[in-house]
């Protein structure tokens, strides 16, 4: 994993609920500053309507040089699968090329860990389950602009996961501090009887 991403922790995990929904979204830049009609939140209400034409999907503007949306789940969670919806009533061409990165603070481009890739158009429905199972604060939608300016249009983002309550996995195989003193203690104590169960006396 690349140095720029930050540690996620992997966690287990009883039940899975859609934690986006609801739950505060940014972006970028919305077409025309109409919020009520493309707004960030358009992409998490919880309605799985596709058509952008009639306020169900968020829409960026064309030439930001670069696109995101931002879910901001408020606590930490473990991300189990994401659900993305785009729009059907025009351009699947432009859903395409886009990255599902998850992080813990909302420096999205830099400390991140990335779920999901995906290279060319994507469909209009699509069930993501991340590369890795990672647990995140954040989850953000990102493409770089290119020639063809495409906009960021989503109409739902459904992420499964569950609280994070537990302790995260320990991949540190040392003894506890203490534990390492008794056993050095303990060596040092065999070693010493042992040489004194050999000591050659003198003739």
């Amino acid at each position: 994993m690349s140095s720029t991403y930050d540690t996620c922790s992997i966690i287990s995990g009883n039940y899975y609920l859609n934690i986006a929904v609801n739950k505060n979204a940014t972006q970028v830049s919305t077409r025309n500053n109409i919020v009520s009609r493309f707004g960030p939140r358009n992409a998490n209400d919880g309605k799985r309507n596709q058509v952008a034409t009639k306020g169900d999907c968020t829409h960026t503007s064309d030439t930001d040089p670069v696109k995101w949306w931002t879910v901001d789940f408020g606590k930490l969670y473990t991300i189990e699968s994401v659900r993305i919806y785009a729009r059907t009533d025009c351009c699947p061409e432009r859903h395409s090329d886009f990255e599902i990165r998850i992080h813990n603070t909302s420096d999205w481009s830099s400390q991140y860990c990335l779920c999901y890739k995906q290279i060319g158009q994507a469909p209009t429905e699509m069930n993501i389950n991340c590369i890795d199972r990672l647990s995140g604060k954040y989850l953000t939608v990102y493409r770089k602009d290119d020639f063809l300016h495409y906009p960021l249009t989503l109409c739902e983002v459904e992420v499964y996961g569950n609280e994070v309550t537990g302790k995260t996995v320990n991949t540190n195989t040392l003894k506890p501090t203490t534990e390492i003193t008794t056993i050095t203690n303990q060596i040092r104590q065999m070693t010493t009887n042992t040489r004194n169960n050999f000591d050659i006396q003198p003739t």
